[in-house]
């Protein structure tokens, strides 16, 4: 299997995505010092760590508190495992054919993996035995949301599965909440209503579930009751919180640009493909060399502004016209001192406004991809008796690899480009510092917010749609 590195240089690409590894830090620290006691945090670097590269993301949400990760895919579990991240991590979706592949490798490592299935829970199994390791299960219960995961009715039998085979060990019960970004919608406690009766109908077959995680962010920030065992916070982590809060959480990924061409044009000049846009007066327009290629979403096209950074300070310009490929038109206005070359600030966050020295500047700028790098050696991952059940119960099976067995499936990591090495975690003594604050008369950094609002969609959208033309700079 090949991936095709991106041909760009990038440090001869204008475009940026600068990730601030220090608000991923602080943002899990603020949530997790807000749970009940007792409660985990999981944190959730799916998709690439929500377009912030997802080792980078791991690192630096364990240096503020995470005591798991969570991932769709088992490659990228396979990943973080390799990566040498010794917290549990745990992976939930998966189809056959890959699944074959790759199962055994992720159950070697001592991933836990989800089933909602007996399908899955027999591919599991099998794994398992390929890797003569016990596989430690979380069984996910479809409560209303209608996607992965087993209806109640189905329990009985996956239950009575599991505990048959001594391959498989049930580690957790957890399900997805599909209206907790509205408090006042009733779903929520009828999925919760549906999950405890479930668990209790999984309990009778499969005995004991020692954990038990429905809540995202949302749920973690509106519903300490449903807490439980684990959280499994997502979008805060990056600092876009899907419900208000009083917690002080940060965004964590800017994008950035440079002004291509700056020009004066009078009153009736059109703008863009299908002339949407006039000028009603004379005025000086900036071109800028990003676009819906590099995932800006085209359906924000007119309802935006950015911040162009010049000599004479800060200043919010309209975006105009439809978004191009690879470029957008904004309104600078008559009176702009905007040159070519000046900073554009598509979305981000006001510490990334603060000058760095020239050594940050140069940190790990590199293009975007996904790159695993094995860690050879290292030691399973001793465990809270909080995260992981205890492992006296599976002394009537095999647990860990035999000192004669076979070498367990071993993939090889894909090698592209360099791998994905992070700057160190920020010291804790770091995270208390305040994030900057801008003059009153600042105009105000736009947000994945705002052009979600403008696209009609969700910052999750925005963010982790940011494309791997766009180098990755990590601060």
């Amino acid at each position: 299997m090949s991936i095709p590195i991106p041909a760009e240089d990038p440090r001869h690409v204008p475009n940026r995505a600068v990730v601030d590894t220090s608000a991923i830090t602080h943002n899990t620290r603020v949530i997790a010092d807000s749970l009940r006691e007792h409660t985990a945090l999981m944190a959730v670097v799916k998709a690439d760590g929500y377009g912030h590269g997802m080792l980078s993301a791991a690192r630096a949400a364990v240096a503020g508190g995470a005591t798991w990760l969570g991932v769709a895919h088992p490659a990228s579990a396979l990943a973080l495992s390799r990566a040498g991240i010794e917290v549990p991590i745990f992976s939930w979706l998966y189809e056959p054919r890959t699944a074959a592949e790759i199962l055994p490798a992720v159950v070697a490592e001592g991933v836990e993996i989800s089933v909602g299935s007996l399908a899955m829970l027999k591919m599991v199994a099998d794994a398992a035995r390929q890797a003569d390791r016990r596989a430690r299960v979380h069984v996910k219960i479809d409560t209303g949301m209608g996607r992965n995961g087993a209806l109640p009715a189905k329990l009985a039998a996956i239950g009575s599965a599991a505990r048959e085979d001594e391959f498989i060990r049930l580690s957790g019960a957890w399900t997805h909440l599909s209206a907790a970004d509205d408090p006042e919608d009733p779903m929520t406690d009828q999925q919760v209503e549906i999950f405890d009766s479930a668990c209790e109908a999984l309990e009778e077959e499969a005995g004991p579930i020692p954990l038990q995680h429905l809540a995202n962010t949302a749920a973690t920030l509106t519903r300490r009751d449903l807490h439980r065992d684990i959280v499994r916070p997502g979008i805060g982590l990056y600092g876009y919180p899907p419900v208000p809060t009083d917690l002080d959480l940060r965004p964590a990924l800017t994008l950035t640009s440079r002004l291509a061409l700056v020009k004066d044009v009078p009153a009736g000049q059109t703008v863009g493909y299908g002339h949407r846009f006039t000028t009603p007066a004379p005025t000086r327009l900036g071109l800028v060399p990003i676009g819906y290629a590099d995932g800006l979403p085209r359906a924000a096209s007119g309802g935006v502004s950015v911040l162009v950074r010049s000599d004479d300070g800060d200043h919010r310009a309209q975006q105009v016209g439809r978004i191009s490929m690879d470029q957008i038109v904004v309104d600078l206005g008559s009176e702009s001192r905007a040159r070519a070359g000046d900073e554009v600030v598509l979305f981000g966050a006001a510490q990334a406004l603060a000058p760095l020295d020239d050594d940050a500047s140069e940190v790990a700028v590199t293009p975007q991809f996904v790159a695993s790098a094995q860690t050879e050696g290292e030691p399973e991952p001793e465990q809270e008796p909080a995260q992981q059940p205890d492992a006296a119960a599976d002394a009537d099976g095999p647990t860990e690899p035999r000192d004669d067995e076979e070498p367990a499936p071993e993939l090889e990591p894909e090698s592209i480009g360099t791998s994905d090495e992070a700057p160190s975690a920020p010291a804790l003594a770091d995270l208390d510092a305040a994030e900057p604050t801008l003059p009153d008369d600042h105009p105000g950094v736009p947000t994945a917010d705002d052009w979600a609002a403008a696209a009609g969609t969700i910052p999750y959208e925005i963010l982790t749609s940011v494309s791997n033309r766009v180098p990755r700079e990590r601060r």
